[in-house]
């Protein structure tokens, strides 16, 4: 056998826990050539994110015959449970990067995403718009409450969103009503 077909002897730590969970022998081809970058593994039925891989490459792994991995697993929830303190979302995280001050981004309202918008303290998607902004200012009085660094402004019934938090309740450049505070991630 070469050097390179030696199994490498993996055990794997639960992070929340600091107990070892188990231990398997695996060629090294079976595992990732690096572990420095963010890394997810899928164990049994449940998925893994690396937080620590000791050592981090193949070829120390290889050389050693052992890797240890500590693991947290990660919990997934149901958009239901979670408590929204807006109304829309951009299309993906940190949209607002390089946006400038005159620059607005359009926005998706959160309730066609989800199975059961009420359940989550949505409007339905049919609610009409009086409904519907009488929710996120409800929200957005929530928000405004709590200082939160990068927020800045949306309009839930035009679905466009800017940068400047300066122009929080002043009219929406579309259809007049107050711009609500907006997160963007």
């Amino acid at each position: 056998m070469g050097w390179f077909s030696r199994d490498v002897l993996v055990t794997f730590i639960d992070d929340a826990t600091g107990a070892a969970f188990a231990t398997t022998k695996m060629l090294p081809d079976d595992l990732p050539e690096s572990f420095e970058i963010e890394t997810t593994l899928h164990l049994g039925e449940a998925d893994w994110s690396v937080v620590h891989a000791e050592p981090r490459t193949r070829g120390e792994y290889t050389k050693s015959g052992a890797l240890t991995l500590r693991l947290l697993k990660i919990e997934k929830i149901g958009a239901e449970a979670i408590s929204f303190s807006q109304l829309d979302i951009t299309e993906r995280f940190d949209d607002n990067q390089g946006l400038g001050k005159d620059e607005w981004i359009s926005t998706m309202p959160l309730s066609l995403t989800i199975a059961d918008p009420k359940s989550a303290g949505l409007p339905s998607p049919d609610a009409d718009s009086d409904e519907v902004y009488r929710v996120a200012s409800k929200l957005s009085a929530l928000r405004e409450s709590i200082p939160i660094p990068d927020d800045g402004v949306y309009c839930p019934i035009c679905h466009i969103a800017n940068v400047d938090l300066g122009r929080l309740r002043t009219p929406c450049p579309k259809c007049g009503r107050e711009l609500l505070k907006f997160g963007w991630t």
